[in-house]
């Protein structure tokens, strides 16, 4: 059926099947030139067949939007004739129905500006916790490594950065530090206050010290990484948010020339060309992403990326502050984000003129030799070692030197709570896991934490020895619970008593296993001791076929804490709200 506004396009319907195909014949002329000037336009006057997923109404936010869709196809006309002329195949086809065609133009009116935004190079889905989370054509065009689709969106107005700065904002607000917990953030539903309303609420900027109040939450039944909060925002809470804005999520992929299109079209970079200390305000998209390019490119495991980046003048040492309690240097996630060490990485990192090997972590203050520690791999130790002088380490904010990260369990599993004296002495691990410890809440040391341990006993041995015998002695130190490192080695379910046995030939070891008393006046031995004790009547119950009564230890005191910080932050949130409402 013809349509009501000119067309240079006609429409064939063929519905006698299930896989309907609607084709446009570039060669018809029509109101914008003859058919020698489309044939130079289009590359080609064949017949382009759009399958019939691409003009049919979208659903939810779980389904792609046509020109997602398209943007995904390797032929890049069709892309090409969804962006021109997918609204109006829409209109044609919805007219086609008798039925349709009775409801007049209004409804038509109607369907067309709901399907407007469907057909464009700047569509979106922004619920984050769908099947897809958020995504625009250009960003899966992106994702699907097709440069010629990247340059037709781009082309067709596409925002180069590949969401639009909203989206990154509202994310990002989900990794401020000192943000409530009011209500669950599922399925992409509002936050409790928008990201610059919740700051104003803040008495301290996000990079400062640690605070007395994140110590003590450290010390209420909580089990939590050396280097970051227990219950940290996991990176990937929205689906694709931790690849916002489009640089970062081209450097995962192989293409520099998707890489470089972007950068020509004008997609922010600022942040990460020059140092800086703290989120400016008013943000840019760069400065509000909670990875990097660079980070990206080392993740994935990209040389040749990484290296253009870096020629591109990126500042090796750039760290996404958006995510302050949580982020690194891009030398750091060659050894915290990747499954294994990323060596090339941190070589081509260590030989550029102006790395720093010295940078530290905000907030928790980490040098990288304690993540180097922390992975208890000998050859990741020793290979950053001879770069970068033991002694640089130093201790972290919570008082953490080499030597506790190397006798700390990797994760809550592996610590005896079942013990009362442990339970209440220990809060951190050596975890470097992206996602929170699921054995936090409760003490459950079973049969998966005694295998565990084993397999971790000569790495452990391997890495103290190293530390041990290149100067690292430390061994009095205590962290600011009063730890020394003989207290984390005491607090395995099983302890390491090949590394103990060695370690106590030593006078002062001995002497410090038997007299260094904690916060809560506990020596390591004292630990060891009602550690053992708990795995003996542990083995009795098995024995007898019996089940260990095991003792779940009161979290009331951290439920206690969230509810009053929760009603705090309700009175704060009101009282901004009102005075934005008045001004």
């Amino acid at each position: 059926m013809a349509s009501p506004s000119a067309s240079s396009t006609t429409l064939s319907i063929h519905s006698d099947s299930d896989d309907d195909i609607l084709i446009v014949d570039w060669s018809i002329d029509g109101a914008n030139g003859s058919k020698d000037e489309k044939e130079n336009e289009h590359d080609k006057d064949d017949d382009v067949k759009i399958p019939h997923e691409y003009l049919v109404q979208p659903a939810d936010e779980n389904s792609l939007s046509p020109t997602m869709r398209a943007a995904r196809d390797p032929d890049s006309r069709i892309l090409k004739a969804v962006l021109r002329n997918g609204l109006e195949l829409l209109k044609q086809l919805w007219l086609s129905s008798p039925i349709n065609r009775d409801r007049g133009w209004e409804e038509l009116h109607t369907v067309m500006l709901k399907c407007r935004s469907e057909f464009g190079a700047n569509a979106l889905r922004s619920q984050g916790r769908s099947v897809i989370g958020i995504t625009t054509p250009l960003m899966e065009a992106i994702r699907a490594q097709l440069f010629d689709n990247v340059k037709i969106l781009l082309e067709a107005g596409a925002n180069p950065n590949g969401v639009p700065w909203h989206m990154i904002d509202k994310y990002a607000a989900l990794f401020l530090r000192f943000r409530p917990s009011i209500k669950p953030l599922f399925y992409g539903g509002d936050d409790v206050a928008r990201r610059t309303t919740l700051l104003k609420c803040m008495d301290l900027p996000q990079i400062s010290s640690l605070t007395s109040q994140e110590v003590e939450d450290r010390e209420w039944d909580a089990m939590a990484p050396f280097w970051c909060e227990e219950g940290f925002t996991e990176a990937d809470f929205w689906v694709n948010g931790d690849t916002m804005p489009s640089l970062v999520q081209a450097a995962k992929g192989n293409s520099i020339d998707i890489f470089q299109a972007l950068l020509d079209a004008g997609a922010d970079c600022s942040f990460w060309t020059r140092p800086q200390f703290y989120v400016p305000e008013p943000a840019s998209e760069s400065s509000l992403s909670i990875s990097s390019p660079l980070h990206a490119a080392i993740s994935s495991s990209n040389p040749r990326m990484l290296q253009h980046i870096l020629d591109l003048g990126f500042d090796p040492n750039t760290m996404p502050l958006a995510n302050p309690t949580r982020c690194v240097t891009p030398l750091m996630s060659t050894i915290v984000h990747c499954r294994e060490f990323n060596k090339n990485a941190f070589c081509t990192l260590s030989s550029r003129p102006n790395i720093n090997f010295d940078i530290r972590t905000p907030v928790y203050d980490v040098h990288i030799l304690h993540f180097a520690v922390a992975r208890l791999d000998i050859e990741v130790l020793i290979h950053v070692a001879s770069i970068i002088p033991l002694k640089n380490a130093g201790t972290t904010a919570l008082g953490h030197t080499l030597l506790h990260i190397a006798c700390m369990p990797t994760g809550a599993f592996q610590v005896q709570r079942h013990a009362g004296i442990i339970h209440r002495s220990i809060h951190e691990t050596r975890d470097l896991r992206p996602f929170n410890d699921d054995n936090v809440p409760g003490p459950n040391y079973g049969p998966r934490g005694f295998m565990s341990c084993l397999r971790d006993f000569d790495a452990q041995m391997q890495v103290v020895k190293y530390l041990w015998e290149n100067g690292i002695q430390d061994i009095n130190q205590q962290d600011i619970h009063g730890n020394t490192p003989l207290h984390y080695l005491a607090s395995w379910g099983i302890i390491n008593q090949e590394l103990l046995d060695w370690w106590i030939e030593d006078a002062p070891v001995s002497l410090a296993w038997q007299e260094s008393y904690n916060n809560n006046q506990v020596t390591p031995q004292q630990m060891a001791g009602e550690g053992k004790q708990v795995l003996r009547e542990s083995e009795e119950y098995r024995r007898s076929e019996g089940m260990l009564e095991q003792p779940h230890f009161n979290r009331g005191y951290s439920e206690a804490r969230a509810r009053r910080k929760k009603e705090a932050w309700e009175k704060l949130l009101v009282g901004v709200f009102e005075s934005e409402t008045v001004s």
